[in-house]
């Protein structure tokens, strides 16, 4: 069942409440301003938006076109200096919706680095609708734009997402977007669900809970130490209180491994967990950098959220191995190296009976979403979908063949995207029948003598 699905439809009428100027040559849209009444609530409108940017912004099995129009000095000095991520005013026409003096910057860690580095323009953009002015577009005020980076294929992170959604984990919608800055065409981009309060808000019914979206450093693996640590990767961006007593009180019950499930989700983590674990996603937690995740206390209890997985189905250099290893991945000890090093992930699967629920969300991959037939014919659509931007594309990482090789052929060492789905279905169903082994005494997978950046638990 689809988000859209899931909403009241008779909430489709509540949009007249709103007054949207929409006209053919793309005037300024206003869709901040909604009067609360007795008939309308603020959860109301939060819906009413979801339904509404389900089909604009997200359109997700559509390609939006999306331009930027910011002036050639303020796009020169973006360029230039794209490492110090600053912000700049810009026009955004988005789907047909044109918001005036937005921010815009560049986005990401390494791979930002690697695109600056190597002298393009093709950089991954982060837009602030309101940082300047108060507006958004259908409840939505921050836009993610990401380029594509390490993937041939251009479709790895739309369907690692819609695998998430397939489980019904709460996670970002996504959409193909042709982007064109100042009028030319830049190349195929995909837009991301911004995880903020208006995503909180929308999924949660609130956002005013604690927010961490930990980084490498100390507490980033969620390792107990003491009371009185100072764990500087978990930083609550939604408060000043920086005591973290709610934090620590979860690391204390993953050290424990006691009623864990009192105050964390942990079957909506299981279901990210077999999804991140099947695909292969090592930019991650579970890859030994500690990242790409929020926790969010949503009424007591944290919320995992997943961010960035751009580099899944083995995509992620600095655990580099071929997909022919990749492929045969461990499912019980779905780590880089020692199992000691990641306690959420060894407490968890310690647990017989959460162990037995995660290896039912595996089961039902391979026979629901990643069903080799069903798969083979969603990359197809896909495919279909997006070959003409991509072939259009002269700003992408990858050429044309490269990109069709990635989608439909392999070599000994790089399997196409359907060849790794086909080659880890068997792999899996092996594993969790019993007929190949699913630990490693605990050593994890070996991965060309990486570590990981954090100590293992005392």
């Amino acid at each position: 069942m689809n988000r859209l699905t899931k909403l009241s439809i008779g909430l489709i009428f509540l949009l007249m409440i709103s007054i949207f100027t929409i006209s053919c040559d793309e005037e300024y849209i206003d869709t901040t301003e909604t009067t609360l009444n007795e008939e309308t609530s603020e959860s109301d409108i939060i819906e009413s938006d979801m339904i509404e940017s389900e089909s604009i912004i997200y359109p997700h099995d559509e390609v939006v076109e999306v331009n930027i129009d910011i002036s050639d000095t303020n796009y020169q000095d973006l360029i230039e200096n794209a490492l110090d991520e600053k912000y700049y005013s810009c026009d955004i026409t988005y789907n047909g919706y044109t918001l005036s003096n937005v921010a815009i910057r560049t986005k990401g860690n390494s791979s930002l680095r690697d695109v600056f580095n190597s002298g393009v323009d093709r950089f991954s953009y982060n837009i602030d609708l309101n940082y300047y002015e108060n507006q958004d577009l259908f409840g939505i005020d921050k836009l993610i734009l990401n380029n594509l980076f390490e993937d041939p294929t251009m479709m790895v992170e739309y369907f690692t997402y819609e695998a998430l959604e397939s489980l019904d984990v709460v996670s970002s919608r996504t959409t193909f977007v042709e982007l064109y800055i100042n009028g030319i065409y830049y190349g195929l981009y995909l837009s991301v669900e911004h995880v903020g309060n208006e995503f909180l808000d929308a999924y949660f019914g609130d956002s005013d809970g604690e927010m961490y979206k930990p980084e490498i450093g100390v507490g980033a693996n969620l390792n107990y130490l003491t009371d009185y640590t100072d764990y500087n990767a978990l930083i609550n961006k939604n408060s000043d209180d920086m005591s973290n007593e709610n934090i620590i009180e979860l690391m204390e019950r993953i050290e424990s491994g006691e009623n864990l499930d009192e105050i964390f989700n942990v079957e909506s983590y299981l279901k990210y967990l077999a999804v991140s674990t099947y695909t292969v996603n090592l930019d991650s937690y579970q890859g030994g950098m500690f990242h790409n995740y929020y926790l969010y206390n949503y009424d007591g209890v944290f919320q995992w959220i997943t961010w960035d997985i751009n580099m899944a189905f083995n995509g992620f250099p600095g655990a580099a191995m071929p997909d022919s290893k990749a492929v045969q991945y461990l499912i019980d000890e779905p780590v880089v190296n020692s199992m000691s090093s990641y306690p959420l992930i060894e407490t968890i699967l310690a647990n017989e009976t959460y162990l037995e629920l995660y290896h039912s969300y595996l089961q039902e991959l391979i026979t629901g979403y990643f069903d080799y037939a069903t798969f083979e014919q969603r990359v197809l659509e896909v495919y279909e979908l997006i070959d003409e931007y991509v072939a259009n594309d002269t700003n992408s990482f990858y050429t044309y063949t490269e990109f069709q090789s990635a989608v439909l052929t392999s070599s000994s060492t790089s399997y196409s995207i359907l060849q790794f789905v086909e080659e880890r279905n068997l792999n899996v169903a092996s594993q969790l029948s019993g007929d190949l082994p699913s630990t490693n005494s605990g050593l994890g997978n070996i991965v060309d003598g990486q570590k990981p950046n954090q100590p293992p638990r005392r």
